[in-house]
């Protein structure tokens, strides 16, 4: 057992178990990662992952490692249960194997200095409520993603200007499908489907992995973000849901990037910006029949 100390401090020991396991030279040797923290704390675990695996080539650590993420932390999105009970189950009764991609984030020109998110990666107004939730959380602690969700919806305009994103989706082979440009609230992409976020928020509701969301007046905003929040949003006009491997962005304004509950600010110099699935390299349990 290890307990992290600090902001990173996960990565900085994760990354050490990894290495300690390229050294095993037992073939037999597999080993289970428990993060039992927040987002945050699996973040960083499966970050320094994905750095051995995608950065480093070193492939072959997939078959000897599986990930079990607990529900310890405020958000919990990126862990294999709601609840402690439900993600203990996975070591007790019938489960298989999993392997499940990343979503790989990059500035214009910066490919191999990029972001993972192992759930949703974003930017627009959802992002905005993460960071500023994230402000509040190191004042006191408590969950404020809905509080912050409703300021947001008259605040975040005011805050960072809503412009023209232009906006393409390719499948792995490079397929177009979708090109467009226009104002645009948020735009994200899950690992896959049927993917929450801000802790349970059913944004991702269907097999579609990709969402965008339309600008729109503040009483539209109030009238249906509910909507957003219990994953029946699929109807409204101002909802764009499909699936995509890879999702190219330009854009002339300044505006936040979130992966994971994690943000960052981006300027116009860091468009284009590319989201991207990875090849499937983390390798997790699941319960008979999913």
């Amino acid at each position: 057992m290890h307990t992290s100390e600090w902001v990173a401090h996960a990565q900085v020991i994760a990354a050490q178990l990894y290495r300690n396991i390229e050294k095993n030279t037992d073939p037999d040797a597999l080993y289970l990662i428990v993060t039992a923290g927040g987002d945050g704390t699996s973040l960083e675990v499966q970050t320094a992952f994905a750095e051995v695996v995608l950065k480093n080539g070193k492939k072959e650590i997939t078959d000897r490692i599986c990930f079990l993420r607990l529900p310890f932390g405020t958000g919990n999105d990126g862990a294999d249960g709601r609840t402690i009970d439900v993600s203990l189950k996975l070591l007790t009764e019938p489960v298989h194997y999993v392997m499940q991609p990343a979503v790989r984030v990059y500035p214009a020109g910066k490919k191999d200095d990029c972001w993972y998110a192992f759930n949703i990666a974003s930017i627009g107004l959802d992002a905005f409520v993460t960071h500023m939730t994230n402000r509040v959380k190191h004042l006191f602690p408590g969950d404020f993603y809905k509080i912050w969700v409703d300021l947001a919806c008259v605040f975040y305009d005011r805050i960072y200007r809503v412009g023209d994103l232009s906006v393409q989706a390719e499948l792995k082979d490079g397929t177009v499908v979708m090109n467009h440009q226009e104002k645009m609230l948020l735009y994200l992409m899950g690992v896959s489907g049927h993917r929450t976020y801000g802790s349970g928020q059913k944004i991702l509701s269907d097999d579609n992995n990709i969402c965008g969301v339309r600008d729109m007046s503040l009483l539209r905003k109030l009238k249906i973000k509910k909507h957003f929040l219990n994953g029946t949003h699929a109807s409204f006009s101002e909802t764009l849901l499909y699936t995509a491997d890879i999702l190219k962005f330009d854009y002339n304004e300044k505006i936040l990037v979130q992966l994971d509950g994690e943000s960052h600010l981006l300027t116009k110099e860091d468009f284009p910006l590319t989201m991207e699935l990875t090849e499937p390299f983390i390798r997790i349990l699941r319960p008979e029949g999913i």
